[in-house]
């Protein structure tokens, strides 16, 4: 069992104000924060604990393993509290150190360099989270990983990670439904996933048709959050007002109601 530490708030905020200076240091394959402070001025003990460390899997061949890293990060930390969750430190921590090297190849900056405006405020998204706010949170490289798993953890499911498979099964879906005004509400999130999981015939064997479904069922929830509080809706509700949406997606983007549509 090893304690999980964090970055102290000054340090973050002076690590944050100093990206552009920094800028070549996150092309570096060597963790080198500890250049910029004593560890007392940098790092602080929580009383969290992990049981076993976490590995991460690197993107190989094409695989992001977004899915696997996700759920192996999340039950490592799964009693994080939703003020821990929210901590800008211990992300920062957490992109800056223990998982540098898996940052470096998920979400390098070399990519970014032709444009080095838009290199900062890459780092400053991937690497920091500069509000602790749903979508600043969804966007840090390990905070999306315990977020994405949060929102979909399902315990009364045989699998409780069912629906994170869903969520994470393509970069466009996770954008869909984690990304709009639905992210901040569990029981919409839950409903449209499990929608997905029931037409995954319809909507889940790829291609830029169903891409295109999706977004437009995911446009349509979070336009009928004008008129309601989506918060208030059940996943039953949700799912729904997604049924009565698909024929229309279908017809707009071709094909036929799957069999599999919910009822």
């Amino acid at each position: 069992m090893s304690a999980v530490i964090i970055f102290k708030n000054t340090f973050v905020n002076t690590l944050r104000s100093s990206v552009r200076m920094n800028l070549s240091k996150y092309l570096q394959d060597d963790i080198w924060v500890d250049e910029l402070s004593t560890t007392n001025a940098r790092d602080m003990q929580t009383g969290l604990e992990i049981t076993v460390p976490v590995q991460l899997d690197l993107p190989t061949n094409g695989n992001l393993n977004d899915t696997e890293n996700a759920i192996r990060f999340h039950k490592a930390f799964q009693h994080l509290s939703p003020l821990q969750a929210r901590d800008p430190r211990l992300w920062t921590r957490l992109t800056h150190v223990d998982f540098w090297q898996y940052m470096r190849v998920r979400w390098s900056v070399e990519k970014q360099m032709s444009d080095l405006n838009k290199a900062v405020r890459f780092v400053e998204s991937r690497y920091f989270v500069p509000q602790a706010q749903s979508r600043a949170l969804l966007r840090n490289g390990i905070a999306r990983l315990w977020w994405t798993a949060q929102l979909s953890y399902d315990p009364s499911r045989e699998d409780p990670y069912e629906l994170t498979r869903v969520l994470l099964s393509d970069l466009d879906i996770t954008q869909q439904i984690v990304e709009r005004g639905m992210g901040r509400a569990n029981n919409v999130i839950k409903g449209f996933l499990e929608f997905l999981l029931r037409n995954s015939g319809t909507l889940l064997t790829g291609g830029d048709k169903n891409r295109a479904r999706i977004r437009r069922l995911a446009k349509y929830l979070n336009m009928h959050g004008g008129v309601c509080v989506l918060d208030m809706l059940s996943q039953a509700e949700v799912i729904e007002l997604l049924d009565n949406e698909l024929p229309r997606a279908l017809e707009t983007y071709g094909g036929k109601k799957s069999e599999e549509a919910v009822k």
